[in-house]
């Protein structure tokens, strides 16, 4: 959407302006789809990034329709002055958690998805075979364009010793984290034909999540970019585990932490 210039507009035009603004945020809210084969951390990822509280099971598969959360999301941008923004965020059912379903997962992917500005598609690090995520890619080709992908659970990579006081990978764990993530961007890029964004994360411990978020704003397409990067108003501290966020302040300081935050 053009920037509304700021000199020689009369009411009716200002007025004209306002509406197509409410139709752009309030009308249609600003929407990532979170997808993905079944058991790749869907909700955890939303739950660590959006602090929500989704139904998550490491055992059996929790959602089994496509669930909007709608959060709150404050603007300083003066084109969305006195609109109730939010950041809609889209959870949907994993795919491959049974041949029987499928064909009723991917109806309603294709239903769903054109909604979503920006889709997400999750995977995980310690699970070599991307087969049926290829299968699904090329069945949802309209929507590569707007994907960024994840690899979730790289704590669990080898040799599994995260450093828990950093909270960050040993040495060894990033060699073999940056050997997946190569991995997995050349199998994709075989299918949708293009490199991908692919950001390696862990929601358990909230590693990566700032950059994956990141990753999401800049897929918005440029339409509706202006409006993620509105609304991108979150601390970088958001996303530190607890137990380290006043040892990392004392690090960083004020100053630090002023240029840290996302002023985009």
């Amino acid at each position: 959407m053009d920037e509304p210039r700021d000199v020689g507009i009369d009411a009716e035009t200002e007025r004209q302006i306002a509406a197509k603004i409410a139709e752009e945020v309030v009308g249609r809210p600003p929407t990532v789809g979170v997808i993905g084969v079944s058991g790749t951390g869907k909700s955890s990822t939303i739950n660590a990034m959006f602090k929500v509280g989704l139904e998550v099971s490491h055992v059996v598969a929790c959602t089994k329709e496509f669930l909007n959360v709608d959060l709150a999301a404050p603007s300083s941008d003066p084109r969305l002055a006195g609109q109730q923004t939010v950041l809609r965020i889209v959870d949907a059912p994993g795919l491959g958690e049974d041949v029987r379903r499928d064909p009723e997962y991917l109806s309603m992917y294709e239903e769903a998805l054109p909604a979503a500005d920006v889709i997400l598609w999750t995977m995980t690090a310690r699970n070599r075979a991307v087969a049926l995520d290829q299968q699904y890619l090329r069945h949802l080709a309209p929507f590569h364009d707007r994907m960024v992908f994840g690899i979730n659970q790289i704590d669990l990579v080898e040799p599994r010793d995260w450093s828990e006081a950093a909270n960050c990978p040993s040495r060894t764990q990033r060699q073999n984290i940056d050997i997946i993530v190569q991995d997995r961007a050349e199998r994709i890029e075989s299918i949708i034909g293009r490199k991908p964004v692919v950001v390696p994360y862990s929601a358990t411990h909230l590693y990566g999540l700032q950059e994956l978020f990141t990753a999401m704003v800049e897929a918005a397409p440029p339409r509706r970019s202006w409006i993620f990067s509105a609304i991108k108003k979150f601390d970088p501290f958001d996303f530190i585990p607890a137990q380290l966020r006043d040892r990392v302040a004392q690090d960083v300081g004020e100053t630090g932490r002023r240029r840290m935050r996302w002023s985009r």
